[in-house]
């Protein structure tokens, strides 16, 4: 008996090994079957199929706590997903309707954008609970913390401006005002520029964190809609909804260098830092497109689930147990 137990909890431990060793993964929220697709960026292929709420749309993950936070629209709720198990292990029940999310800086604090009440609420990842409520601009949607966790800036897409938190005091410092309709956003890879998607505009701003002004505006493809940094800020890429494309722009001289057709109404997208690739989530073709950043070619299409969305950053490498 004894034997079986200590075999069980190696066996146990084996799994969790090589689930950290195959890192990274990508969690992609399939809005139409309820489901999260988990991919291994080292063999491309879906390893597991996770239920969760309801119409499933954002993803922030903690990779040193091994978490996966997803925001459920229609059940208004947040599934709390185990890196090592590949599980749902809670669900925290909201009185609203969750759309983008994103952790603190220490992972201890969730920031969920009520896009229907004009709020940001702030849930403790120890007790689930929520802690704060922070007043917004009109249809709050994507939101990105800074490089040191000081600031939130948060797209409000009525009020066609970013509007900034100050993350201490909880209280809106400021806003900038963008283009029509800002949606997703990306900070560079070296922390420097924040990139937010004008959905109306078919544009970028270029906000400089430093002063937190726009300093650019740059054309991108139809109907815009979420932004990724490659790892050193270089290279901006941006999901065309109606154009079924991404817009690979060179940040440095602030305009497209490369148009790459992907899969149909491309939405979320995310950098892999270990292999230089770019992945793209399409919610007409249920699939992932993979694109070597290197040579802006896409390389590989990864079948996942219906109306795959995966907005926010959703690759991320588990931490060994």
């Amino acid at each position: 008996m004894l034997a079986k137990k200590i075999a069980i909890v190696l066996s146990v431990c084996l799994c969790w090994s090589a689930q950290a060793s195959a890192a990274p993964f990508a969690y992609v929220t399939n809005q139409g079957d309820n489901t999260v697709s988990v991919v291994d960026a080292a063999t491309n292929k879906v390893t597991h199929a996770i239920k969760v709420g309801t119409a499933p749309v954002g993803v922030a993950i903690d990779a040193n706590s091994n978490r996966v936070y997803i925001s459920n629209v229609e059940s208004r709720s947040i599934s709390v997903i185990d890196m090592l198990s590949n599980r749902q292990v809670y669900e925290i029940k909201l009185a609203i309707a969750p759309v983008g999310i994103v952790l603190s800086k220490s992972g201890g604090e969730l920031f969920v954008a009520d896009w229907f009440h004009d709020q940001i609420l702030v849930v403790n990842t120890e007790t689930y609970t929520q802690k704060h409520s922070i007043k917004m601009g009109k249809a709050p949607a994507g939101m990105v913390l800074s490089r040191e966790g000081a600031s939130l800036y948060v797209a409000n897409r009525d009020s066609n401006d970013v509007g900034v938190v100050n993350t201490r005091t909880m209280q809106v410092s400021h806003k900038i005002a963008v283009g029509k309709h800002p949606f997703g956003m990306a900070l560079s890879g070296d922390g420097k520029f924040l990139y937010v998607v004008n959905v109306e505009s078919n544009s970028v701003s270029v906000i400089d964190v430093r002063r937190d002004t726009v300093v650019a505006a740059i054309p991108v493809g139809e109907h815009p809609y979420c932004a990724t940094s490659n790892a050193d800020g270089s290279r901006i890429y941006v999901t065309n909804t109606y154009a079924d494309s991404v817009s690979v722009i060179d940040a440095k001289a602030q305009k497209v260098i490369a148009t790459i057709k992907v899969g149909g109404t491309p939405e979320g997208i995310s950098y892999d830092i270990k292999h230089n690739r770019v992945y793209v989530a399409s919610w007409m073709d249920n699939n992932l497109s993979m694109i070597d950043a290197k040579t802006n070619l896409v390389i590989q299409s990864i079948a996942t689930g219906a109306q795959s969305r995966a907005f926010g950053q959703f690759i991320a490498s588990p931490s060994t147990p």
